[in-house]
């Protein structure tokens, strides 16, 4: 059986906007209405073989017929498209023998009925009309619904956009509109994704999804896998940090932005400026705002709250605390109004098509070919960035905490890209220089903890900050609060003394490791 291409667009939307959607003049004028009541059940087995393999596999009774469903993801990070296999079965015991497939993988394909389990059950209410533009068609459906797994509950209320026929070009410029229509936020979790994410754990955030690029890959195909996967950490998120469930959700969107600004950079040599260019400034917007909530979340989670517990403290600290808390009240209000934005909900359709354009590359062969083979494209940029972090890093002893700061951007911008290209190369060769790379990382994070506590300890107090550490003056009507803050300073700079010793000593450790991609590099040759 062969499988067919499904390319499919998913909005998260209110539940009154989907009301509003279906009652609307311009719903109705598109066509006769398709309307099912679906209940699916999901298979996997006992270990998750078939989710963490980016395999789905349900079946689906719409009250006249049951349908086995696989899917698979053409990547191991594709937002939108994916390998479909459909069968008409008796009764909705999954058997996967019926789909013989090379595509699919070996350990798929010798699964039996008995080594698959229900996992979780999804019914929905779908409405489904057809919109023709041009050569393109596209099925749009209107699903409200549920995922039930045990007696958790996750509502759905989604917009779903399929292309049938005509190019990706047209299925992103209907999401656009209908993105505006319906105020809808455009994620790459499939149902699969969330009954998994019900059943495994009850975390409101997800850290970046494995990224597995493979050596026979071109530099082309691996940029559009790293931008999908830096939309599907994003879009995992963004929910948890609009809603701020959990200090998590701001940090992993801002992880995946900082992840796809250093993809940008990475393949900037490759790439034409003009369709990056608008990517590039909204990352910088959202980073922004963003970063305001997150340094604040730092400054309480990793900062105050230690040094309070050592310190004992609390009462003392009570008006400061109190003012850390409106200022993160504001902030998260910045981020809710961003992520609930036309621009953001522009901006990740804009990124998922990117991964779809054809006509990125700079014209040219060699090392500046977008069609070069990626290991070759791997070596030489792990080279560069590596490169410039040695140079920003010498005389490391005597640098200032401006400079250490630039090594710590210039590290990790080499660690992302270590991270992008780890599958090409070899595992030994380099665990021995990430376990470096990473201990290193940890130690100037926190160094720069304790500058950026120093500034915004400072502001939070009302104390003007001065080019180095801030001069904390008594004041009458905050002479507890100043002492208290001074005391919380003071309980971290003695830590950054231990960090200090310890990070010139994993410097010169890290300086002295061997740059892994080079000796694989050589082995090829």
């Amino acid at each position: 059986m062969a499988s067919r291409r499904e390319i499919k667009i998913k909005f998260r939307i209110d539940a009154e906007k989907a009301i509003e959607l279906r009652r609307s003049r311009w719903w109705r004028q598109l066509g006769p209405a398709r309307r099912q009541s679906l209940h699916s059940t999901y298979f996997d087995t006992s270990d998750w073989r078939l989710h963490d393999s980016n395999i789905s596999l349900r079946t689906r009774n719409d009250g006249k017929t049951i349908i086995q469903t696989i899917k698979m993801a053409r990547s191991t990070c594709d937002a939108v498209s994916r390998d479909e296999w459909e069968t008409l079965i008796p009764d909705p015991t999954p058997d996967p023998s019926l789909v013989i497939d090379p595509a699919l993988p070996e350990a798929f394909r010798t699964l039996t009925s008995i080594d698959l389990r229900p996992v979780f059950e999804v019914d929905v209410q779908r409405e489904t009309r057809c919109l023709e533009s041009g050569p393109a068609r596209i099925d749009i459906s209107s699903d409200e619904g549920v995922v039930r797994v045990g007696r958790k509950r996750e509502g759905i209320h989604e917009v779903e956009l399929e292309l049938l026929a005509g190019g990706a070009d047209e299925l992103f410029a209907q999401a656009r509109r209908m993105s505006d229509l319906v105020d809808g936020r455009l994620h790459a979790r499939t149902r699969s994704d969330v009954g998994c994410a019900l059943t495994r754990t009850d975390r409101p955030w997800s850290r970046a999804p494995k990224l597995k690029l493979a050596p026979g890959m071109t530099a082309a195909e691996s940029f559009q896998l790293i931008v999908h996967n830096s939309l599907e950490h994003l879009t995992a998120n963004d929910d948890c940090a609009r809603l701020n469930l959990h200090v998590e959700g701001v940090h992993q969107c801002r992880i995946a932005l900082r992840r796809l600004r250093s993809a940008l950079k990475i393949y900037g040599p490759l790439v034409r400026r003009k369709p990056i260019e608008p990517i590039e400034e909204d990352v910088r917007w959202l980073g922004r705002i963003l970063g305001t909530a997150r340094d604040l979340d730092v400054l309480q989670v990793d900062l105050l709250e230690p040094a309070i517990a050592a310190l004992g403290e609390a009462g003392q600290l009570a008006p400061l605390l109190a003012n850390l808390e409106a200022r993160k009240a504001h902030a998260y209000t910045q981020v809710r109004e961003a992520l609930d934005s036309a621009r953001y909900r522009h901006f990740v359709i804009s990124l998922c098509a990117l991964g779809y354009r054809d006509d990125l590359g700079k014209s040219g062969d060699g090392p500046t070919s977008f069609n070069q083979p990626l290991p070759d494209f791997a070596s030489a940029a792990l080279s560069r960035t590596h490169e410039k972090l040695l140079k920003r890093g010498q005389g490391f002893e005597t640098l200032s905490k401006t400079q250490r700061h630039e090594v710590r951007i210039a590290l990790k911008k080499l660690r992302y890209a270590v991270d992008f290209f780890a599958a090409v190369f070899d595992e030994e060769r380099k665990s021995k220089f990430f376990k470096k790379l990473a201990r290193l990382q940890e130690d100037l994070g926190g160094m720069n903890d304790v500058v950026v506590a120093e500034g915004m300890l400072a502001r939070l107090i009302g104390v003007s900050e001065g080019d180095g550490a801030p001069t904390i003056a008594p004041a009458m009507s905050q002479g507890k609060l100043v002492f208290a803050a001074g005391s919380i300073l003071g309980w971290h700079r003695r830590r950054a003394v231990e960090i200090d010793i310890r990070l010139i000593k994993d410097w010169h450790s890290f300086v002295q490791a061997k740059p892994f991609w080079l000796r694989e590099q050589a082995a090829a040759a």
